[in-house]
């Protein structure tokens, strides 16, 4: 009931219990209570009162939308009921975008969507950017507010607005770093030291050299994936770290890399221990699946005396960069090591330099020199 009685020293009083619940958002409670009434009559009249109250403010609460919790969970699921479509379709899609979600903007989840302010937009960038993270990161925590907020909107769960919290807010441009590889020289030192030391990240490094495959990719490639015929590999997916699953690769198709003889003595030394078709191809290593692969590779370099600021994926740099030094064209070297960014792919054109070596020699204005003391003729030397 929601009047009951009590006693007070030996005095009947009443109190009033009130609560409703959301219309449209099932979440939202309200209650109300008021203590010490001298009467039922009077805790009627109460009762009814308080009951308009809730119901009043219910409707106020709903007519300006869900929470940010509520909208980020209807999202959610909607995307793995397959309404939103094949792009969001993958249960580890959905996962990146919530759980950045309610970590980046925690303070945003029991607010009322359509309160957010670009105020509160532009002070989780900043944060985010206080933190350290990549550009790259913010960035996905701007494109994931975006993407959930209109979808909010446009299923009129947020109301009253038409616009994101982070809509048109700018993320700082990277400054782009000159990339750091190794020479060859420096290559065929570590590869040849790696083999003979039988150091156990050997034929990692020898892979992601040879190949160009991303760290993912070379951890998903499986002995059914090496066609020994064609003599090729086939790259169509990719192992996802965080959620310990394989995926598509990160461009989204399949491809194919060609076997070099060298991959090809490697892949020989690496069947005779996995010969089921299923097994991984390489060792997979706590380091690697622990993302400390790129602290590996640093140390054995310094062992070498090689100093560097490299990163496992500088490997997929080398891979590029020396391919196009020796000729070969960049819509090759795209299509085996799976780049579709032109723009991103340029870093590598400028690192080889095969756009620009030579291009200057044709600026030759300088006529032979005179020696005028001596009358002899010095010609300008390339």
């Amino acid at each position: 009931m929601a009047i009951t009685s009590y006693k007070i020293n030996g005095e009947t009083y009443f109190k009033v219990y009130v609560q409703a619940r959301g219309q449209t958002d099932v979440s939202l409670r309200l209650q109300r209570r008021r203590l010490k009434i001298n009467s039922m009559a009077e805790a009627r009249k109460i009762e009814k009162k308080l009951y308009k109250t809730v119901y009043e403010e219910i409707a106020k609460i709903e007519g300006r939308g869900l929470k940010w919790v509520d909208i980020i969970d209807r999202w959610a699921t909607s995307a793995k009921l397959g309404y939103l479509g094949d792009r969001y379709s993958q249960d580890h899609q959905i996962s990146e975008h919530t759980n950045r979600l309610k970590r980046y903007t925690k303070e945003w989840l029991n607010v009322q969507a359509c309160d957010l302010t670009r105020g509160d937009g532009r002070r989780v960038l900043n944060f985010a950017e206080e933190q350290g993270l990549a550009q790259a990161t913010i960035r996905s925590i701007k494109s994931s507010i975006n993407m959930v907020y209109k979808w909010g909107i446009e299923e009129k769960l947020i109301v009253g607005t038409h616009t994101t919290p982070v809509e048109r807010l700018s993320v700082k441009k990277k400054v782009e770093k000159v990339v750091k590889i190794l020479s060859m020289d420096e290559i065929k030192t570590f590869l040849n030291e790696a083999r003979n030391l039988k150091h156990p990240w050997y034929h990692i490094w020898s892979f992601a050299f040879y190949t160009g495959m991303r760290s993912g990719e070379l951890m998903a490639l499986q002995w059914k994936d090496i066609d020994f015929e064609k003599v090729i590999i086939n790259v169509s997916k990719s192992y996802k770290r965080s959620h310990n699953l394989l995926k598509y690769t990160k461009s989204g198709y399949w491809r194919m890399v060609p076997i070099s003889p060298e991959l090809m003595s490697i892949l020989n030394e690496l069947r005779k221990d996995s010969p089921n078709e299923d097994d991984f191809v390489l060792p997979r290593h706590y380091a690697w699946t622990n993302g400390e692969a790129g602290k590996v590779l640093r140390g054995f370099l310094e062992s070498l005396g090689i100093v560097r600021p490299v990163n496992f994926h500088s490997l997929r740099a080398c891979f590029a960069t020396h391919m196009l030094a020796s000729g070969v064209n960049q819509a090759t070297v795209m299509k085996i090591g799976g780049w579709q960014d032109l723009k991103t792919f340029q870093i590598y054109v400028r690192l080889a330099g095969v756009e620009v070596k030579g291009a200057t020699d044709a600026l030759q204005v300088l006529s032979p020199f005179q020696d005028k003391t001596t009358n002899n003729v010095l010609t300008m030397v390339r």
